[in-house]
This record gives structure tokens, sequence and C-alpha cells, in this order.
């Protein structure tokens, strides 16, 4: 038997692993061998001979197989991995209401309230359906509670203990503040566990893993409220798990078409919430930057069909638009085209004047307006562009209209906050991120294409010839037709099964509840004597003393950050720097807005300010 033959056979997996003794045996179907005319076995070599130049050597690929099939894990040992691997998570979370949101433990007292000093875990926080509470006793999460005690998992400020097998962290083991990382055992420690030729424990691999807790922005802390933090929520991570474990090729419908339907549904539904017709398309992709480049992609094939006129294109951004809008044109091929920023007016809004301006000199200059963004929740502030006048001006001049909705997209689900999103259904593609206003996992973006025929025009795929036997069907809207990824993860688990559990409600009132949060900051700042604060759109809130250098506001956000208690930035806008406060996070509550509120208050009073009493909103 020539040995080509050999893998082409439909039965030889099923029988080769008893093949290593004098006699064949077959294993689970009772069929007749190929190899039975062909074999000659040698009892002491256990070597058989497929021709008369070819020697298999059987017992090496059983040696191969029993270690390949340590890959191959059972139930018992899935219980056993999940179970630890979930302990240590419990611990973490624990461990954020006593840590900085960088990572380093907050002094034992603290102000709560009004003017109130309490105690860690003298008091209680509660949220959502299924609360979650923490005291000095327990913490308690969802419907089956999961408590942490004595025999369980305990942290305080000097150490998080977790199971038999004790990961702990305090004072003397890691230490992360403003300006230092430390570890009480060495600077090597703050390695990850190295790739090795043997496995070793899941014991050990977790303690490795559960290190990074101690290394990294605890962007779900109620105190960090910088950047736009990501959030992820259990029953997100529940999703990730099936998706890993079930692993399905998600963006062909002849592979897997209720994982396909899945991810079509999510799109249609981010769809309709922005008033878009069912003749839309779009996809699930690693973030807001990937949503804008298949957007953008869209855009060039549609609007600039020739490369050769890339140089003398134009896209329109305004000055508080995100960086990662214009970091596309490099991946696009486009780099050299003309980029626009677009000055704002005095509500932070892309002045469209201004804009129309613009593109009537580029036009008499022979160069190709062809696409601008507007931003629905600016990242700086908050702001929101007027997307309608916007509009009128990129239908003039045949240009296409990208919407960046990343961070505030899915304010839209706020009765109050609808009204901002006004015109966003003319837009040609839309950007949103469900790892932001829905609390999934980083890596989850989503765009939108109005007409879904553009964004397949430019993405089908063209199967080779190892596919050529696969069934397909011209009308099938298969996904990897409708991006440029191929082989993606399974995302659509990790927003799915929080919306389905939790409802729509739930996150309408998490997402409301920050609006309110933002507005309920402002108004307080607004009345404390030295601020300067700019009154909220949506859930950022910028601040600072005005008549000072910019030195003494950054020395009022040390005074303000120096305890470990809230992680805030700064940012400038219109050449003024502020301090930028983003209230995002689903774990952040009145009661932590109310601490923040008397750390300012506090800071200001340390800075010994001349006496007078005043506050200016901008």
């Amino acid at each position: 038997m020539d040995v080509t033959n050999f893998s082409s056979q439909p039965h030889w997996r099923h029988c080769y692993r008893n093949i290593c003794t004098d006699n064949f045996v077959e294993r689970k179907h009772s069929f007749p061998s190929p190899f039975t005319t062909s074999f000659k076995t040698h009892s002491r070599t256990k070597k058989i001979t497929m021709s008369s130049e070819v020697v298999f050597n059987l017992e090496y690929l059983t040696r191969l197989e029993e270690s390949a099939r340590t890959l191959e894990s059972t139930p018992q040992q899935r219980s056993e991995m999940m179970f630890k691997a979930q302990r240590e998570v419990d611990a973490y979370l624990e461990q954020l209401s006593l840590d900085h949101p960088t990572g380093w433990v907050i002094p034992p007292k603290e102000t709560q309230g009004q003017d109130k000093l309490v105690q860690p875990g003298q008091y209680q926080v509660q949220s959502g359906p299924n609360q979650v509470q923490s005291g000095p006793d327990r913490a308690q999460s969802g419907p089956d509670r999961v408590q942490s005690g004595p025999d369980q998992v305990q942290s305080g400020p000097d150490q998080v203990q977790s199971g038999p097998d004790q990961v702990q962290s305090g004072p003397d083991q890691v230490q992360s503040g403003p300006d230092q990382v430390q570890s009480g055992r060495g600077p090597h420690e703050t390695e990850p566990l190295p790739i090795q030729e043997n496995g070793v424990s899941i014991d050990e691999v977790l303690r490795d893993f559960s290190r990074i807790g101690n290394e990294m922005e605890r962007e779900g802390h109620p105190g960090h409220m910088a950047y736009v933090p990501g959030n992820s929520t259990a029953p997100a991570a529940i999703g990730d798990f099936l998706a890993a474990s079930f692993n399905p090729y998600s963006l062909n419908v002849a592979s897997c078409r209720r994982a396909v339907k899945m991810q079509q549904m999510i799109v249609q539904w981010v769809g309709r919430l922005f008033g878009y017709p069912s003749a839309c398309a779009g996809n699930l992709t690693s973030g807001g930057t990937v949503a804008t480049m298949v957007a953008m992609t869209t855009a060039r094939d549609h609007k600039v069909p020739r490369s050769k006129d890339y140089s003398r294109s134009v896209l329109y951004l305004s000055e508080l638009t995100h960086d990662g809008v214009a970091k596309c044109l490099s991946t696009l091929g486009m780099r050299e085209a003309v980029v626009r920023k677009v000055p704002v007016d005095d509500k932070y809004r892309m002045d469209v004047n201004i804009l129309r301006k613009f593109i009537e000199n580029d036009v008499q200059n022979n160069l190709l307006p062809f696409l601008v963004v507007a931003t629905t929740g600016t990242t700086d502030v908050g702001s929101v562009d007027p997307v309608p006048a916007i509009r009128a001006v990129a239908t003039q001049y045949n240009m296409w209209l990208h919407v960046d909705a990343c961070y505030g997209g899915f304010f839209v689900l706020c009765n109050s906050a609808k009204h901002l999103f006004e015109g966003v259904e003319t837009a040609d593609s839309i950007a949103v991120d469900p790892h932001k206003g829905l609390y999934a996992p980083f890596g989850t973006g989503l765009v939108l294409v109005r007409n879904g025929t553009l964004l397949r025009n430019s993405n089908t795929r063209q199967h080779g010839n190892y596919m050529q036997d696969q069934l397909t069907n011209p009308e099938d809207w298969n996904p990897e037709d409708l991006t440029f990824e191929q082989s993606a993860h399974f995302r659509a688990p990790r927003v799915l099964l929080p919306l389905q559990l939790y409802g729509v409600a739930t996150f309408r009132d998490a997402l409301q509840e920050k609006l309110e949060l933002a507005k309920y900051l402002y108004l307080r700042l607004k009345g404390q004597a030295h601020i300067q604060v700019v009154e909220p759109v949506l859930s950022t809130v910028l601040f600072r003393i005005p008549g000072v250098s910019d030195n003494t506001n950054r020395a009022l956000l040390r005074e303000i950050t120096t305890d470990g208690r809230f992680f805030i930035t700064t940012t400038t806008v219109k050449g003024v720097l502020y301090l930028r406060v983003i209230i995002f996070c689903y774990r952040t509550h009145r009661q932590d807005v109310d601490v923040f509120i008397n750390k300012v208050k506090d800071a200001v009073v340390k800075m010994e300010l001349p006496e007078v009493e005043f506050c200016h909103a901008g």
C-alpha cells in the first residue's frame, strides 16, 4: 500500500491505536482493514513495513498519542480547574473594594457620604437585581450567593488568601502606586511563568496569573474614573468560556449557522437602536478602531475607488475626534490622504460652518473630500457633534458620513439621551463599543453600515480550493464577508448572554444612573468655591481651579488621588487644562461620588487658595 493512501482511508484513525502488537486489531468498528493485505509486522521492533521502502514505527506513534491525549480533559479535571480559577476571580473581585484602582491598598480610614468618616467594611453596597453586598463579614454575589469568609476567601488591607494554595498580596508583597511598582521578593516576580518543555500544576499556573491583579489598572474599580474604563460582567466571562469551549467557526453559515445567527441578531438589534433599516449589515470586531477601519474601508472603496486619488482625498475630523480614526488611514494604505481637524464651538461640538469652509476651499484646490467623522460622545468631554447639520454638508458634497459612537453610543438606550442621537440614522456607518456601554470584556467592538451591500462588496471572501466542497448559499450573509477578519473569536456570547440574562432594562438603568451621577457631581462641584466645572452632556465631567497655573491644577490632581481611593487624569481642551472625571463603571454609585466630592473639597482647602467665594460653570 502506498503511504500516500494511508491518510486518505476513511477509517484509519479508528484503527491505529491498537496496531502495536503482532496481531492487527480493529477498533470500535467492524470493517475490512485496508492494511491487512500489505502490512508486515515485527514483534520485536513493533514496526510495520508498509511497502518495500517504508517502515512505520507504531510504538512511537502510540507514545505521541498518549502525550497528545493530555489535552483531552475529563469532566472532573474541567470542574477542578474551573473551581480553582473561580476562587482566584472571587479573591480579586473582593479585593477591588479595598484597593486603589491601580492596585495599591487604600488607607484604613475613608470619607463617606457628605462629611462622615467610616472604616472600610462598615457599610454595605448593593447593586442590581442580583445584589452584591460588601460588609465586614462577607461578600455575597448573585442569586446563588457565593460567600467569602474565614473558610473561603479572606481579603483585607494586609492579605488575600485563596484556598489551600494561598496567594497573598499586601504591603510586604506587591505594591504599586503612581510612582513605583515594588515587589517584596524581587523584581523577577513580575515576570510571567515561562513557557517550558514540560507543564506545571494548575495551582502554580493560577498563582502566577493572579499576580496580574497587582500589576494592572483595575478598571472595574468604582474609583477608576480615568480614560473610558472597561468593565466586564460574570455572564460575559461565562460567554467567553462557552465560546472557547464549543469553539465554532462563527463566520460562515456552513460551519455553524446558529453562531452566525447569534451575531446577526446582535448587529440588527444595535442597528434598530440607532434607527437603521433592516438592509444594514455589520459585524462584531475586536474594538472601536477596527470597527472604524472596516467602515472607512467601505467608504474608501465606494468614494475613492482608484488608488491614484488617495493623495488628494480628504478626511474631516473635529479636534476632539478619537485618535484611532486618523490612525486607520495608514492601515488602509491612505497615509498620503489629507486630514483636516475642524475646531469645536463653545459646546465642544464640531463647528459646521468651519467644516463647510474647509470643504469649499479643498474643492477649489482640486482635492477630493470623501469622508467626514462625527462623534456622539467625545472621549475628552463627552460632547456630541451636530449630526443632522453634518449630514447635510456631507450630502451636498457627496461624502461618506461616519459616526463614532464608541463611548457614547449605548446611551441611546436612555430616554433622557435619545435626542442626542438625532440624525445618526442617516449616517453611512457607525462604530460602537459593547465593551464600553454593554460592559462586555475588552476586545468587543461593532461596526454598522447602513447599506449592507456596500460593506459586503468591500469584504467578500474568495474561498481557496481547499474549501471547494463546502456547501454555500449566495443568499447567506456570512460574517467573513463583512469584515477583513477570518478565524475570529466567537464574540457573540460575551454580549448576548448578559443581555439575555439581565434584560435590556438593567443596562438602561445602569447607564442612566451614570448620566444622573455626572449631573449630581456637576451640581455639587458647581457649588464649591474656587472650582470651575463644565456641564456634562453624557457621563464625563471636567473641572479646574480657574485663574491659576496648570501646575497648580496638576497639584490638585495629585492631592485628590494621593491616598489611592480614586484614579482620574487631566485633559486639555481648546488650550485649557482640566481635571477629567468619567463615571462609567457599573460598580460606581452615589456613595462613591460623595467620597470623591469630599476629596475635592479637602484638596482645595489644603491648597490654601485665597478666600474668594465664587464658582464658575463652564
